[in-house]
């Protein structure tokens, strides 16, 4: 598990929702596995010593923003040092869909994801070897992220905290949970700064109070970033901090937001798909790619796309476009992912219950 402490900033040296992202919605046109552009080529001119090779990538959708660079910058150095030319297909889709079709047949090289158990559902189909996420370092995560709110100019209601989400004439455009990856850690990171500050009653009435709050709740990320930037409905809506840092520095805007002083760590796990690498003969290639991810220029790049990369040096670099936080939790603090969707969101859990309440 990542080290909380690359998150405190008042603590270490070196540091000096949701939605499926603003990036994927403005700037991005993403594919799944399930539509008519379910892979797309990039790169290769097929010269070398070696006879070229293609491997197809995997992601949620927001990821493209930071693949578009890293990928090019990984065929350089394959061809450098091996003279072969790699190309890759790219597939983009939400999180839980992407690993869905894979168990369902769509045969991807490489899956890079934002939750651990959608890759441990690939374990659980004999997809995916059991020990992943010992195979490279942090628990294969290359970076990760904090949760924020995106608020509207001048935060007119004064949104600064979770609790706030929950308060009396706050509309909340949301991303349903039961679906998205994103979402998720968006629900985790109110409810879980609420359950370890005041108990679990406290943390249930929170999520009571933030489901009615909700004023749309959309099936996907470039469905919310319409309602809320382009529709200008709501008050607030949950993201991950890169995909704001990246949108802005992109778009040369200044989307307002505010990162939580309490918050949790989101990693962002990568794999090789054991059984499709064996079949195909790319195994090498593709643990080449994943294992570039660590090395110091995608760290870099990690880091120019908002995101915050795990190695230090980097991180310091970077320090001053994060928002610091105090408290870190991380999904291990709640049980790990495996209790935290049986208490939350599996059918007839506590987001689902939060639901009916609304709905009487």
């Amino acid at each position: 598990m990542i080290n909380r402490l690359f998150y405190l900033q008042k603590r270490r040296a070196f540091l000096g929702w949701t939605g499926l992202g603003l990036a994927s919605a403005l700037l991005v046109s993403c594919a799944t596995p399930s539509s008519d552009q379910a892979a797309q080529s990039s790169g290769g001119d097929g010269t070398g010593d070696l006879p070229p090779v293609e491997i197809t990538l995997s992601s949620y959708a927001v990821a493209k923003s930071v693949f578009d660079q890293i990928i090019p910058a990984f065929q350089e150095h394959w061809k450098e040092q091996t003279g072969q030319t790699v190309t890759f297909k790219e597939s983009y889709g939400p999180s839980g869909q992407q690993s869905r079709a894979i168990i369902e047949g769509f045969e991807a090289d490489v899956l890079a994801q934002n939750l651990e158990t959608n890759i441990t559902v690939l374990v659980d189909a004999g997809l995916v070897s059991e020990d992943w996420a010992t195979r490279l370092p942090n628990n294969a995560a290359p970076a990760s992220t904090v949760m924020a709110l995106v608020v509207r100019p001048d935060n007119p209601k004064n949104i600064q905290n979770w609790s706030d989400l929950s308060r009396d004439g706050i509309e909340i455009v949301a991303i349903n949970p039961k679906t998205s990856g994103n979402a998720r850690w968006g629900v985790l990171g109110g409810f879980g700064s609420v359950l370890k500050d005041e108990g679990e009653g406290a943390a249930q009435t929170y999520l009571d109070s933030l489901v009615q709050n909700i004023r749309v709740l959309e099936s996907g990320g470039r469905e919310a970033t319409d309602a809320f930037v382009n529709q200008g409905i709501g008050d607030v809506m949950v993201n991950f901090e890169n995909e704001i840092l990246f949108t802005n520095q992109a778009q040369g805007s200044d989307t307002p937001y505010v990162v939580p002083p309490t918050n949790v760590a989101v990693d962002f796990p990568v794999t090789v798909v054991d059984a499709v690498v064996d079949a195909r003969g790319t195994r090498d290639v593709a643990e080449a790619f994943v294992e570039f991810l660590f090395t110091p220029l995608a760290q870099e790049i990690y880091a120019k796309a908002g995101y915050r990369p795990i190695d230090p040096d980097v991180l310091a670099a970077h320090a001053d476009q994060y928002q610091s936080v105090e408290t870190i939790y991380t999904p291990a603090d709640f049980g790990g992912w495996q209790e935290i969707n049986r208490l939350l969101f599996a059918d007839g859990g506590l987001f689902d219950q939060a639901q009916a309440k609304v709905r009487r």
